[in-house]
C-alpha cells in the first residue's frame, strides 16, 4: 500500500526504541494535539513518527474499567494510527489496509490490533466504541498471520 511520509520534527516524538518491541497496534482519533505513527485522512495513509520512535498515543491515566491494557499496551510496544472521527468509507478502507500492512511487518496477531479505548477506557475512537462496528470495519477484515 502508498503510505506517504510526513515525518515530523523530533520534537514531537519520543525515544528511539527496538522494533523488535513492538507487539500492539492501536487506533485512536486524532485529537488533543497527540502525534500517532500514522494519520489517515481523505483516503491517505500518511507517516508522522518513524516506526523506531515512540509516540506519545497511549499514554494518559486509566478513564474506564474498558481499558484492560492500561498498563499493557503502551508506548514502548505499540504503533499507533490516528484517524478523524468522522472517516469516509475509503478512509475505513485505508485503515484496515494500514493495519494489514503493518500486522504483516511486525508479525502482529489480530488480537493485539485495538484501540485507545481498549487501553485507557476513553471511548476513543468514538466510532468504534461499538464492538460490533469495530469488527465489521475492522476486524473481520484482517488476515491472522
Amino acid at each position: 500500500m502508498k503510505i506517504e511520509k510526513k515525518i515530523a520534527p523530533p520534537k514531537y516524538y519520543g525515544d528511539k526504541r527496538s522494533l523488535e518491541d513492538i507487539i500492539y497496534i492501536v487506533v485512536q482519533t486524532i485529537n488533543n494535539g497527540t502525534v500517532t505513527h500514522y494519520h489517515i485522512n481523505n483516503g491517505q495513509a500518511f507517516q508522522i513518527i518513524p516506526d523506531n520512535y515512540m509516540s506519545d498515543a497511549v499514554n494518559g491515566p486509566r478513564f474506564h474499567k474498558r481499558g484492560y491494557l492500561h498498563g499493557i499496551c503502551n508506548k514502548y510496544n505499540c504503533i499507533s494510527i490516528g484517524v478523524k472521527e468522522l472517516m469516509s468509507e475509503d478512509d475505513v478502507k485505508v485503515c484496515a489496509d494500514l493495519i494489514m500492512t503493518i500486522k504483516q511487518r511486525y508479525k502482529i496477531n489480530n488480537d493485539c490490533v485495538i484501540r485507545q479505548m481498549d487501553v485507557t477506557g476513553e471511548a476513543n475512537p468514538l466510532t468504534w466504541c461499538d464492538d460490533v462496528k469495530w469488527t465489521k470495519d475492522i476486524k473481520e477484515k484482517l488476515i491472522e498471520i
